[in-house]
């Protein structure tokens, strides 16, 4: 087996979740298999370069697209948000997780790993706490 199968394949045997609709908002992230506590996620997630905006810079864009920054990103305390250089085309899956004040995950202090907190169910819908990483509360809106 070539070195790129051998990553893919590691991959696969990391693949723990799939994304379908959620009862909490949308879609969501959900356990195909069961997920030990402590499992790092979303390990084959290949990061794309990214560029900060300040939200003034997005105002012009479309109503649907602005829609999709405020539910998606994260809003930094410095006002501005890192958009990836693909935009929504290339999201990975931990940007479906669902906001829960019970998380079963939580993100590293540094940011690059999200972490189960306790074992999941198969079938069980992964969730984070939003106020842990987002400066963004139900009351503040991206864009007024």
């Amino acid at each position: 087996m070539n070195s790129l199968k051998k990553r893919i394949f590691k991959n696969l045997q990391s693949t723990y979740c799939q994304i379908r609709p959620s009862k909490i908002d949308g879609v969501g992230v959900f356990a195909v298999r069961e997920i030990p506590e402590k499992t790092k996620l979303f390990t084959g997630y290949v990061p794309q370069p990214s560029a900060r905006f300040k939200l003034s810079e997005l105002k012009q864009l479309p109503a649907a697209v602005l829609k999709l920054l405020a539910g998606f990103l994260v809003l930094e305390n410095d006002g501005t948000i890192e958009i990836p250089q693909g935009g929504f085309e290339g999201l990975d899956m931990s940007f479906y997780l669902n906001h829960s004040k019970t998380p079963n995950v939580k993100i590293t202090s540094g940011g690059e790993a999200f972490i189960t907190l306790r074992k999941i169910k198969k079938g069980e819908e992964l969730t984070i706490d939003y106020q842990k990483f987002d400066n963004i509360t139900k009351d503040h809106k991206f864009f007024d």
